[in-house]
C-alpha cells in the first residue's frame, strides 16, 4: 500500500508493507513502513527529537534503514526544545556519508559524543539530493523507517531545509538514541548554533595545542589544547633561560577540548617582564613548544 501527502508541491512519501520486520533483537520496534521526501531537493531533510538525560551524552543513533544502496551526505545536530525544529543553518555537523543496511537498523557514531544545556537534540537527516522513494528496500531510494505509538521519535520533514511539516497521526521514526556518560570536555551545544564555522568543532579530536592568541599579547593569551583520549597533561611555561615560570596544567585529563588562560605571571603571582618565552604542552606521546611575546 502506498498514500502520499502533499508536501510543498514535492511528495512526502510512505510505503508499508507487511514483510518489513525490526529484525531478530526483540528491543527493537515493530516497523511499520518508511518514510522520505519525494524527490529530495538540496536541503531536502528529517529531523528527530531525541531527549537527552542530563548526565548523558549522545554518542550515536540507531535508525531502521530503507536502502542500503543510499548515502546521507551528512546527520546534523542541534540543541532545542520539543516541537521547534531547526534550520540546517543552526545545526553543526555531526557524521558524513552515513550509509546503512537495507531494510535493517542500522548504526552510526558521530565524530565525538555531544552533550546539551537544553531538554534535548535534534538530530537531523539530510537526503541525498535528487533521488526518489519508489520502493521498499534496496533500490528502493532514501526513506527512513516509521513506528507506531509513543515507540517512535517525534519527527518532521521538510524541503528547504528550514520550513518542517510533523509527521502526522500516531507514527514516529525508528530511531533510537546511543548514549554515553557525559564526561568533563565534551562538546556542548548551548542553543541553535549559527554559522558554517560551528561544524569545525565537530572534527574528531587530536591530541594537540593550538597557537597561542593573541601573540605577541598583553595582558594575557589564550591557550587551547585537545585530547583525543584521557592522558597525563603538563602545559607550563618557560623563559628564554629555560627556566620554569609557571606550571599551568600537570594532571590527568579526560579527553575533549580545553582552554587555558595565562596572565603572564609566574607561580607566585608576580608580572613578568616582556620578551619571550615558550609554552611546552605534553600529553601522553605528543610535546609541543610555541613561541609566545609579552609586551608592555
Amino acid at each position: 500500500m502506498k498514500r502520499t501527502i502533499i508536501l510543498c508541491s514535492l511528495f512526502l512519501t510512505f510505503l508499508s508493507s507487511p514483510a518489513l520486520q525490526a529484525g531478530s533483537q526483540p528491543t527493537y520496534p515493530a516497523i511499520e513502513g518508511v518514510m522520505g521526501v519525494d524527490p529530495a531537493l538540496a536541503e531536502s531533510c528529517a529531523a528527530v527529537w531525541i531527549a537527552i538525560p542530563e548526565d548523558k551524552a549522545l554518542a550515536g543513533i540507531e535508525w531502521f534503514n530503507n536502502d542500503g544502496g543510499v548515502t546521507f551526505p551528512g546527520l546534523y545536530l542541534g540543541s532545542g526544545v520539543p516541537e521547534t525544529p531547526l534550520a540546517l543553518d543552526e545545526t553543526v555537523l555531526a557524521a558524513t556519508d552515513v550509509i546503512g543496511q537495507s531494510e535493517a537498523w542500522s548504526e552510526v557514531t558521530f565524530n565525538q559524543p555531544v552533550t546539551c544545556a537544553s531538554e534535548g537534540l535534534y538530530v537531523i537527516f539530510r537526503f541525498p539530493e535528487g533521488q526518489l522513494v519508489a520502493d521498499v528496500g534496496l533500490g528502493g531510494g532514501p526513506a527512513i523507517g516509521y513506528v507506531a505509538g509513543d515507540l517512535g521519535a517525534p519527527g518532521w520533514l521538510c524541503s528547504d531545509g528550514e520550513s518542517y511539516n510533523k509527521v502526522g497521526g500516531t507514527f514516529g521514526f525508528a530511531v533510537l538514541p546511543v548514549f554515553v556518560d557525559a564526561q568533563p570536555g565534551m562538546m556542548q551545544l548551548m542553543g541553535a548554533q549559527f554559522g558554517p564555522d560551528m561544524a569545525e568543532l565537530m572534527k574528531p579530536l587530536v591530541t594537540m595545542l593550538d597557537s597561542p592568541y593573541p601573540n605577541p599579547f598583553n595582558p594575557e593569551t589564550v591557550l587551547k589544547y585537545s585530547l583525543a583520549e584521557p592522558e597525563n597533561v603538563s602545559l607550563s611555561i618557560y623563559d628564554l633561560r629555560g627556566r620554569l615560570v609557571t606550571r599551568l596544567a600537570d594532571e590527568f585529563q579526560d579527553a575533549g577540548n580545553y582552554e587555558v588562560v595565562w596572565k603572564g605571571r609566574d607561580d607566585n603571582n608576580r608580572r613578568m617582564s616582556s620578551g619571550v618565552y615558550f609554552v611546552r604542552f605534553s600529553a601522553g606521546d605528543v610535546e609541543t613548544t610555541r613561541r609566545v611575546v609579552m609586551v608592555k
